[in-house]
């Protein structure tokens, strides 16, 4: 049968038109949606019959099982490990014995550029003492470490997007990759294995995004506010995508520079390859490695916020015609606008000084009181001594908190 010339170019001009782009209005109801799910899986991974799913034992089996049910419906794995379920699993041996999760959504596009999505789901079995506190170097034993903010909510997290990604009326134009790395209480191994064993090329991957201590807040003051870091290394795209991400969902999600995540998380990995990242994390409050870290100090409106938040980037790098160029973390370590932020969050806790020791208030109130000054200074007397007493003044408030105890505020 001869095919009309008019109804075949119709067919050929329908097969090479690219589908059309994400709108904006798309997105914002892509990250309405990216909430499903987020108590029910901090719950599961959050259970004591996981023990905390410490890599290479029974209950890290257990939770890869429960987390691969849920990747299945969001893209195919990509691990490599083989077919079927296996087909998600990077098995590593990088000083510990451990399995990365990876799946695949394909883009619209460009499927052979990547905005890589992560999280650590490993944490500490029961390698706690007398006191609660949890470390990898402890042997096993003691009450389990549950870690729900530490990183059961993380892990939550990246499904919902991966979910709400999904459900789009069209994929973005670039693929995204779903990873939940193991064995990073053990020194960041997991993800570490993954940039030196890449599934998919780093040369082609646009930017990553990383989650760890999500869902926590470190005082009643400071109940909206949480940490943007690293956004830096993606350049002018990433920051003010960010930006654009936190005013529409209207959290305190301040931005602060790479040395802030003091390369802790898997973000530093990614960095150390040239690759433009951001970090989100509410940082280590009271209950960070400690068995107290459980689902009762989870606070699920803060998440919920904080996964939407992430939607709108994710889908946005995804997406946009202009994708970010790397740029290596700042020599100078910290700038103005760090301190600026580290001195706002620290004047706002102050409203809950009476929680604290009288001699942790007064190290509070000084610290405050050198922060307000460097503020006051300007950007022009920011120099190698304020970066000095700003990085010096966050350790220390950090450990004030720690002090403080876990408390679900």
């Amino acid at each position: 049968m001869r095919i009309p010339s008019s109804v075949a170019i119709v067919v050929i001009a329908a097969a090479v038109v690219p589908a059309m782009a994400l709108t904006p209005a798309q997105i914002e109801t892509g990250a309405a949606r990216a909430t499903a799910n987020l108590r029910t899986v901090t719950r599961r991974l959050a259970s004591d019959n996981l023990a905390g799913r410490d890599n290479a034992t029974p209950e890290s089996a257990r939770a890869q099982a429960m987390l691969i049910r849920r990747m299945r419906r969001l893209g195919d794995g990509i691990g490599g490990g083989g077919k079927g379920a296996d087909a998600y699993r990077q098995p590593f041996v990088q000083g510990q014995t451990g399995t990365n999760l990876l799946a695949l959504i394909p883009g619209r596009d460009l499927p052979d550029e990547y905005v890589v999505v992560g999280a650590h789901y490993d944490h500490l079995d029961t390698r706690s003492n007398a006191d609660g506190a949890c470390a990898a170097t402890r042997a096993p034993g003691g009450a389990v470490c549950n870690g729900a903010t530490d990183n059961a909510t993380g892990v939550a997290a990246v499904l919902a997007i991966g979910r709400a990604l999904r459900r789009l009326p069209t994929p973005p134009r670039r693929s995204v990759v779903l990873a939940l790395w193991d064995a990073e209480e053990d020194g960041l191994l997991g993800s570490l294995y993954y940039v030196n064993h890449p599934v998919v090329p780093l040369a082609s991957t646009v930017a990553y995004v990383n989650f760890d201590i999500q869902g926590a807040n470190l005082l009643p003051s400071l109940r909206r506010t949480s940490f943007a870091v690293s956004g830096e290394t993606g350049g002018a795209v990433v920051q003010d995508t960010v930006a654009a991400a936190i005013a529409a969902e209207g959290l305190g999600t301040r931005p602060l520079g790479y040395i802030f995540g003091q390369l802790r998380s898997d973000y530093a990995n990614f960095v150390a390859k040239q690759v433009p990242t951001v970090f989100f994390s509410d940082a280590t409050g009271g209950c960070y490695h400690t068995t107290g870290d459980d689902l009762g100090v989870v606070d699920f409106f803060k998440l919920q916020s904080q996964s939407r938040l992430a939607f709108r980037v994710v889908a946005t790098l995804a997406e946009t015609g202009t994708p970010p160029t790397f740029v290596s973390p700042n020599p100078a370590l910290a700038t103005y606008d760090d301190a600026v932020v580290i001195s706002d969050v620290v004047h706002q806790g102050s409203a809950d000084a009476a929680l604290f020791s009288a001699a942790d208030q007064a190290s509070l109130q000084t610290v405050e009181a050198q922060l307000a000054a460097i503020v006051a200074a300007g950007p022009g007397a920011f120099d190698g001594n304020a970066v000095g007493t700003l990085l010096g003044d966050t350790v220390q408030v950090l450990g004030i908190l720690t002090r403080n105890g876990c408390h679900a505020y």
